[in-house]
């Protein structure tokens, strides 16, 4: 792939469509065009962003809100052509390749920005799309820091309170920390203090267990616990007490909570006492992707799931319907491939689907694929139930396996 050319191709489409756009409404006045809206899929289709034109000076407001944006960007339906290009240079090759080829493409958005505005007298023109986890990172890319303060005054307002907390002891940066968990307004923020008291593990605890049972904020603690991974006593006789304390919601997190702490029999004991759909919000628990927000999730083990189908019928069709293939499944490594290859062959079908999902993961690299492909593909042409062998055949495709004659 020739990536000078393409760079230098998207920094004329970028200078012609600011300089159009300024020709075509003369009356106007524009501070700034921002690409926005990147859409990708790892392993899989990288598009172009779009491009967007801003009036009103307000830059922190996304792009896509800004009142004009270019249709035909670039011009004469390329963009579909340069995305097919992307899209097949980023998947020729492994799974490592392609966050290769998608980091390439950003440092090349980011030049072919720098180009454009050399070319357009400093015209701001940068790339801004905060449901990006890149997008601070491409902001700073792109703009000045005198430009940043004067736009985005909020950066360098979090990264100067992030930096002030960071010095506090952590007893201190736990209370600071619990205290923004609801306000949204704050330059941290709720996100961000979740994020540090996981990290800040077994000195977030103390703090956390008195929040379980209060409202707004027990199913955000009772996660929280789960994802901090420590099954500290006080944690777990402070989530068992709420299970029967806590209502609606609140009630499912604190029971998957205990389940992906590894205490299922504690949620299992009080079959009867606690509705059905908290049971089954506990079983479901560890395969679903928030196991994976833990800071060292749990090992897959199938064996629970299994017991529960075989121990709890009456509840298998609402579990069956709480982790239908869609529902957001986790992520294995390759320590628990052993353990998914085993569900393959489960009684089970729920397990079976399950497995045959986790497995269709390209990432877990060519050695995997090689014990995994060939079991998917049994499963595919075999299995007694067409889910199972529907979603082999899915997997079979995120390992770039075309299935002839396939249902």
């Amino acid at each position: 792939m020739d990536w000078d050319t393409l760079e230098a191709e998207l920094t004329t489409a970028l200078v012609d469509q600011v300089r159009e756009m300024i020709a075509d409404f003369p009356g106007l006045e524009f501070h700034a065009a921002a690409l926005g809206q990147l859409y990708y899929e790892t392993d899989g289709v990288i598009t172009l962003p779009g491009l967007a034109f801003n009036t009103d000076g307000v830059l922190s407001e996304l792009p896509g809100d800004w009142e004009f944006e270019a249709i035909d960007w670039p011009p004469d339906g390329r963009g579909r052509e340069i995305e097919r290009m992307l899209q097949d240079e980023a998947c020729r090759s492994t799974v490592q390749h392609w966050h290769e080829t998608f980091e390439r493409f950003l440092a090349m958005l980011i030049r072919a920005c720098g180009n454009a505005r050399e070319q357009l007298d400093g015209f701001l023109v940068f790339i801004y799309d905060d449901d990006d986890p890149n997008y601070e990172f491409l902001l700073r890319s792109c703009l000045t820091e005198s430009e940043l303060a004067q736009h985005f005054p909020e950066i360098g307002q979090a990264e100067a309170e992030r930096e002030r907390v960071a010095a506090l002891p952590p007893h201190e940066q736990v209370s600071f920390y619990v205290s923004v968990l609801d306000d949204f307004e704050h330059p941290l923020g709720s996100e961000e203090a979740q994020k540090a008291l996981r990290d800040l593990g077994s000195a977030a605890i103390p703090a956390l267990i008195p929040l379980i049972t209060r409202k707004d904020d027990g199913f955000r603690a009772a996660k929280l616990l789960a994802d901090i991974g420590i099954a500290d006593d006080a944690a777990i006789d402070a989530l068992s007490a709420a299970l029967t304390k806590t209502r609606g919601p609140d009630q499912n997190w604190v029971a998957a909570a205990l389940s992906r702490l590894g205490r299922l029999d504690l949620v299992l004991a009080r079959v009867g006492d606690v509705p059905p759909e908290v049971v089954v919000a506990a079983v479901k628990a560890p395969y679903t992707a928030f196991r994976d927000h833990a800071v060292s999730p749990r090992p897959l083990d199938y064996e629970p799931l299994e017991s529960f189908l075989s121990g709890y019928p009456e509840m298998a069709l609402l579990l069956e319907k709480e982790l239908a293939p869609g529902s957001s499944y986790c992520e294995i490594t390759k320590p628990e491939v052993d353990e998914a290859i085993r569900g393959l062959s489960s009684p089970h079908a729920l397990v079976r689907q399950h497995a045959v999902c986790v497995l269709g993961a390209r990432r877990l690299g060519d050695a995997v694929g090689a014990h995994v492909i060939p079991r998917l593909a049994r499963l595919e042409s075999a299995d007694p139930d067409p889910d199972v062998r529907r979603l082999a055949e899915l997997s079979l495709s995120d390992w770039k396996i075309t299935v002839t004659g396939s249902r």
